[in-house]
């Protein structure tokens, strides 16, 4: 009986034990059960996306009421570079092309030329005698080569311009102590010439700072080697132009780059320097249909080069204090009255 009781005792121990948790000398601790990694490929798939904050453009959100807006989130993926701000709106928008960030007014805001509509045909032969309109802008604002260029008698000239439906005219009278221009096509620029920087339509990309389709250089050579007799009459250059005659070149657009022999040009030596006179069609610049009021950029220069048997751009002079030939922003304004 006593055995009995015991043997109870030793296992009621045992049962108490275990039901306890006790650690006994030859139990280990049983391993707790742990689940396995997740795939990290998988927790992409499935995890929730961190949302960037919707915001609205300051004063107004999406329901005009100037709070911030609550709609679901636009999430902004990182780039390489800034980016604007995302706005969340109401309804879906159109899609903003680049473009939109440079569209500004209509007109530049430096120096203005006036082209006055002219109702003849004029003889593009270098003599300004019959303009009515008067000689108009000084160019001799340096925008090149300062230290190359002495003084107004070294380079420096005045414009005056006109239009009708069909072409654009210029006629220009440069001052320069020595005539050397001994380039030809896109080589004109090294050498005495005249440059005209024209944008089609300025309110497109009013605030960008590069040249698009719309942005036309053409250079203006009076002859090469000397222009004593190279002038043009009904289209043709006079008999002993020799041994360049004047011509035009385009290097922008450069899909539309060269030679340009539909601007027809005439050219005459002047007792201080010489002259030129020029008529564009429209329809080189892209122009269809020209009006009364209407308004480019525009801006007008003179290269200059006094090293006989160089091809040499030493100085440029413009009528317009800023301008750089690549960027339309600084340039000027040609306006049709």
């Amino acid at each position: 009986m006593e055995k009995t009781k015991i043997r109870q005792l030793f296992v009621a121990f045992i049962v108490i034990s275990l039901l306890s948790g006790c650690t006994l000398p030859g139990f280990s601790t049983p391993t707790p059960f742990s689940f396995p990694t997740p795939d990290k490929t998988m927790t992409a798939l499935f995890e929730p996306t961190q949302a960037v904050p919707a915001t609205s453009a300051p004063g107004a959100d999406s329901d005009g009421t100037g709070d911030q807006a609550t709609e679901t989130p636009v999430v902004a993926l990182p780039t390489s570079t800034d980016t604007p701000e995302v706005t969340a709106t109401d309804e879906p928008t159109a899609t903003v092309e680049s473009d939109d960030l440079y569209v500004g007014p209509d007109v530049r805001s430096g120096p203005s030329i006036t082209a006055t509509y002219i109702n003849k045909n004029l003889n593009i032969d270098g003599d300004l005698y019959e303009w009515d309109p008067p000689i108009q802008k000084v160019i001799n604002y340096v925008v090149y080569g300062a230290s190359n260029w002495t003084n107004e008698e070294d380079c420096s000239g005045t414009v005056v311009a006109g239009w009708d439906e069909d072409y654009l005219y210029l006629g220009v009278r440069v001052k320069d102590d020595k005539y050397v221009q001994e380039g030809v096509k896109e080589q004109i620029y090294l050498g005495d010439s005249i440059e005209i920087l024209f944008d089609r339509y300025v309110s497109a990309d009013y605030y960008l700072q590069a040249m698009t389709a719309d942005d036309y250089q053409i250079g203006i050579s009076p002859g090469r080697y000397g222009i004593e007799t190279c002038y043009v009459i009904s289209g043709k250059v006079m008999t002993g132009c020799t041994p360049e005659p004047p011509q035009a070149y385009m290097w922008f657009p450069k899909t539309e780059a060269g030679k340009k022999t539909e601007i027809k040009i005439g050219a005459i030596e002047s007792g201080q320097g010489y002259q030129v006179e020029f008529k564009i069609p429209w329809d080189l610049l892209g122009v269809a249909n020209p009006h009364v009021g209407d308004h480019y950029g525009f801006a007008i220069s003179i290269s200059d080069n006094d090293k006989a048997g160089t091809l040499n751009q030493q100085s440029m002079v413009s009528n317009v204090s800023t301008r750089f030939y690549s960027d339309p922003t600084t340039w000027g304004d040609l306006y049709l009255k």
